[in-house]
């Protein structure tokens, strides 16, 4: 399936439930690459992460 944009293929994913939204704050540096992994690992969802540290919000 082709997607127009990467919008489009997120709101595929969230109406699928295969879109996780994390809304705690989390540090780029190590934090998102270690939640990710372990989420990949488990076969869980993709996930979105929506405040990352010294990033400005809808970055």
């Amino acid at each position: 399936m082709a997607f127009r944009d990467h919008r489009e293929f997120l709101e595929v994913l969230e109406r699928e439930g295969e879109l996780v939204r994390v809304t705690q704050e989390v540090d780029w540096d190590l934090e998102v690459g270690a939640i990710g992994r372990r989420v990949y690992e488990r076969e869980g969802p993709c996930l979105l992460f929506e405040k990352i540290k010294d990033y400005p919000e809808g970055f």
